[in-house]
């Protein structure tokens, strides 16, 4: 009798506390848990932008954890045709895994990553890879014309769920312009938030995401263009080179003047 008051104090404070950040208590059942899968994904995102700011390899193994959190256990656990959506998503961090591991590694997880610009094959392969991932995210209702009752507010969220992991993969090549794409994805899912579902938990953590995402935009300023100094050290090599040629010539044709 006297262990039962407390740990009823305890289940009504945690059940007020998720009820004001998340609309939604430990007695809502499955609606309950995804809700807290979404939230403890986006935080792990938010932590892996953060270390990729810094250009930290560990970013890459959280945003792995943040899919695995979010999409791939609600898929598991609730609807295995989620894995159509949920598998793809899995593959970017790992592509940015790999691809961040061609970076020249400084100290234990630090890269030296080089800027790469924005081109237009790379742009219109980010659109198409966008509405490859919101078709997949449709699933079985894209055959079945399921999605044409899709809300505009549904389709600006698939769109921007889509374009936060997505735009790891500009990241991980260097591309600066991934920070923007990833804020602006972030204040897309916070606007349609507060207007179908405003939960303080979530708009807290998008806003955290989008602060990251300038914060890593601003990092990344001072990074060095794509082969850049190797093109310039290479240059300098090949000038030296015919300058001693030269200067070798020049000292023969000396030698054979003084005889």
């Amino acid at each position: 009798m006297h262990l039962s008051l407390p740990i009823d104090r305890v289940k009504s404070t945690v059940d007020s506390f998720l009820e004001t950040l998340f609309m939604a208590t430990a007695d809502s059942g499955s609606s309950y848990v995804q809700i807290l899968l979404s939230a403890a994904s986006m935080l792990l995102v938010f932590v892996s932008a953060i270390l990729l700011a810094h250009r930290n390899d560990l970013g890459w193994w959280t945003l792995i954890l943040s899919v695995f959190v979010g999409p791939m256990i609600s898929a598991l656990q609730y609807d295995l045709l989620g894995l159509i959506y949920a598998i793809p998503l899995l593959l970017l961090p790992i592509f940015g895994l790999w691809r961040f591991s061609q970076f020249m590694l400084n100290g234990k997880f630090t890269r030296e990553v080089t800027k790469t610009p924005v081109t237009l094959w790379s742009a219109v392969g980010m659109v198409v890879g966008l509405i490859l991932l919101v078709a997949l995210r449709f699933g079985p209702f894209l055959f079945n014309s399921g999605f044409l009752t899709a809300t505009p507010e549904v389709w600006v969220m698939y769109f921007a769920d889509a374009a936060i992991f997505a735009s790891f993969v500009m990241i991980a090549r260097g591309v600066r312009e991934g920070w923007l794409l990833l804020a602006v994805a972030a204040i897309a899912d916070l606007v349609v938030y507060f207007l179908i579902s405003p939960m303080l938990g979530m708009l807290g953590l998008y806003v955290f995401i989008a602060l990251a995402a300038a914060y890593g935009y601003f990092l990344w300023r001072g990074l060095p263009a794509q082969a850049a100094e190797p093109v310039q050290v290479e240059l300098d090599e090949e000038g030296l080179a015919l300058q001693k040629a030269k200067q070798a010539t020049l000292d023969k044709l000396n030698a054979k003047t003084e005889k």
